[in-house]
């Protein structure tokens, strides 16, 4: 066996000295400021196995040691990582070039911009503010513990898989054993997988259904959601919030994303544990759809050398003209000779891979100029225990927004629908909506032609003194969990933007007169629940039949699409995406599913059905060009009631 030898610290400051001298002291150790070479030069020259270098560094300060990272990558030597920010010290992890495991980067990419490391995008928060590493404050003894766990990490000198990492705090003295998640977008140890076509379960597995109700095939385990994803320090989920105020069980995370910008992630059940797992997956949802890590590289091309196996752009619709023309617009009219990124997708109706922007595919937002032909959202992704478990719930939210969006801009006349005692679950549920909010609630039936059931719902109140009203809607193969779904969303948007009704109302005046001062998705249920906004509902609230028409429709009447009768999954799907490609549309499946969601058999797609009217936040960034169901009422089953004279889309949607 080929000697080992003694590890080289790099670093600077207080505890690059203390391990240096200690490492001195008991071995041929030694020391350099800014790299490894000399120390991996030594073993090479005597035929030993690549030294183990010691990197010691600032989170915020690993980049004055890339020449160290880049050693390492060519030697192939070890490299244990000791990141210090405040009064804490993370020990590990140790990676071995080419090997499974975590790099240094990884690491600072799980603090970044949350208390427990730097923040990256420069915001100039005292409490951002780094110790030098030469006044770092640590006593003695704390630096013989560092040192201790560091000999202890050295003496395994093999990379962990599982990412475990020793957090030592200097201030407490308290030392915890945490799992790092590989970054599959790290430039350094990230590793490509295929590309972003999905791949269907063979027909052979069996996809079971939990129980013929609920569109789920397992119930992913709640203490490996808290144990991978969720704990302060490295997790990817800091901190968990619980909303005492809702009448049910509501609890949040968010998504500390490596530009700085912060995304939210709620769950809402019957109970607490139940929300926080529903949380947590919703923000890996969101994770997937920001970062695209491990895909494979997209394809760079123009649409008119791609048009026979590519996706037509506009037909996801785009933005009204007086948008593209707008000052500081940051999306541009679609060119088919511009030359954009494309990834893999797969079609329902072809049967095959087609190609779709790269920026339809994943919503987060780049850096590098790339050219987007429109603003996106997370419309239509989701997460699963399988592709097809995935698409099936990622169709439900499309086939939701779009019955949304066509009712409010078409302004449809929609049957009402009876909520009451169709169900003593939800008629509890609904109970409690009205005693927690004040307000009461009403249904319509906006089943689109492709028949995934989508109900609308409002709440009003008639206290001239807050908020009047709100709306939203769900969607489900049951409409009866559609109605709950749906119940759940709105109240909590009642509850969120009554908190700050007062503070808001005047800037939601101002927003009412001019639509374009509404950018974000908040402003939009603000702006609708103002009294003086109510009449833009009038249209489906308050009937022009003098009261002589039908009575609302039991909601037990609402023809329903779940295949109680089937204990597979896929006859679910194949209803939801058989009804889609009868009218003549298609679905495209690109696969989002990154390795820190893999590794707990859990799927992400994001689901694109051209011809559906997607979600967007933001007045100016409204998409209504190119979508023949919205602009001319192609296959519709309800009557318009929009005056001819009336542009449609001018009027902001008031979604949550």
């Amino acid at each position: 066996m080929s000697p080992v030898t003694a590890p080289a610290v790099v670093g600077r400051g207080v505890l690059a000295d203390h391990l240096a001298e200690r490492f001195a002291a008991g071995e041929a150790g030694h020391r350099t400021a800014q790299g490894a070479a000399q120390g991996m030069a030594l073993g090479a020259a005597h035929g030993a196995a690549p030294a183990t270098t010691v990197l010691v560094a600032e989170l915020d300060g690993i980049g004055d040691f890339q020449d160290t990272v880049v050693d390492c990558l060519v030697t192939g030597g070890p490299l244990l990582f000791v990141g210090t920010w405040r009064s804490l010290a993370y020990l590990g992890p140790m990676w071995v070039p080419g090997s499974q495991g975590c790099c240094p980067n990884c690491l600072v990419t799980r603090t970044a911009n949350s208390p427990f490391g730097p923040d990256l995008v420069g915001d100039d928060f005292a409490e951002s503010w780094s110790h030098g590493p030469e006044v770092r404050v640590w006593g003695p003894g704390v630096l013989r513990l560092v040192e201790h766990h560091v000999r202890a990490c050295l003496a395994r000198r093999r990379p962990d898989p599982g990412g475990r990492v020793v957090v030592v705090d200097g201030a407490t003295g308290t030392v915890e054993e945490q799992t790092l998640l590989a970054d599959s977008a790290c430039p350094s140890c990230g590793v490509l997988r295929g590309d972003t076509a999905p791949a269907l379960t063979p027909r052979d597995v069996p996809l079971t259904k939990i129980t013929p109700s609920v569109l789920r095939t397992r119930e992913v385990d709640q203490e490996t959601v808290r144990r991978d994803y969720l704990y302060p320090g490295l997790g990817l989920f800091k901190e968990l919030r619980q909303d005492l105020q809702s009448p049910f069980g509501a609890c949040s995370v968010e998504l500390p994303a490596r530009w700085g910008r912060r995304e939210p992630a709620i769950g809402r059940a019957a109970d607490y544990r139940t929300s926080r797992t529903i949380a947590v997956l919703e923000g890996l949802e969101r994770y997937a759809g920001l970062h695209r890590g491990g895909a494979a590289p997209p394809v760079r091309a123009r649409y008119a050398d791609i048009a026979d196996r590519a996706l037509y752009p506009p037909d996801l619709g785009t933005h009204p003209e007086e948008s593209y023309r707008s000052e500081g617009f940051r999306y541009r009219p679609f060119d088919p000779d511009t030359e954009v990124d494309w990834v893999w997708a797969y079609s329902f109706r072809r049967d095959d891979r087609v190609l779709v922007p790269e920026r339809a595919a994943f919503w987060g937002p780049r850096h590098d100029d790339e050219v987007s032909f429109f603003y996106d959202t997370s419309n239509g992704c989701a997460l699963g225990n399988s592709v097809e478990e995935a698409v099936l719930h990622g169709l439900r939210e499309l086939a939701e927004r779009d019955a949304f969006l066509l009712t409010w801009y078409r302004e449809l006349d929609l049957p009402e629908v009876s909520m009451e005692g169709a169900d003593r679950t939800l008629d509890h549920l609904l109970a409690k909506a009205r005693l927690f909010t004040g307000f009461g609630f009403r249904c319509f039936d906006a089943t689109m032609e492709y028949g995934i059931p989508a109900l609308v719902l409002t709440a009003e109140n008639e206290d001239a003194a807050g908020p009047r009203i709100f709306a939203g809607c769900g969607s489900h193969p049951d409409p009866v969990q559609a109605v709950a779904g749906g119940l759940q969303e709105l109240v909590g948007t009642i509850l969120a933007t009554r908190d700050a009704y007062e503070r808001r109302r005047p800037e939601a005046l101002r927003m009412l007169d001019d639509p374009y001062l509404i950018r974000r998705m908040e402003d939009h249920s603000t702006v609708g629940a103002l009294p003086e906004a109510r009449e833009r509902f009038s249209f489906l609230l308050d009937r022009d039949d003098g009261g002589q028409g039908p009575g609302p429709v039991p909601l037990a009447r609402v023809p329903k699409t779940l295949r109680s009768d089937a204990p597979d999954l896929r006859a679910d799907l194949f209803t939801a995406v058989s009804g889609i490609l009868d009218r003549g549309l298609d679905v495209l499946v690109v696969d989002q599913t990154m390795p820190e969601l893999g590794r707990n058999r859990l799927s992400c797609v994001r689901v694109l059905v051209p011809g559906l009217i997607p979600m967007t936040f933001g007045h100016r960034n409204r998409r209504t060009r190119g979508l023949p169901r919205l602009t001319e009422g192609t296959g519709l089953p309800y009557r318009s009631r929009l005056a001819p004279e009336r542009e449609i889309g001018s009027v902001p949607h008031p979604f949550p």
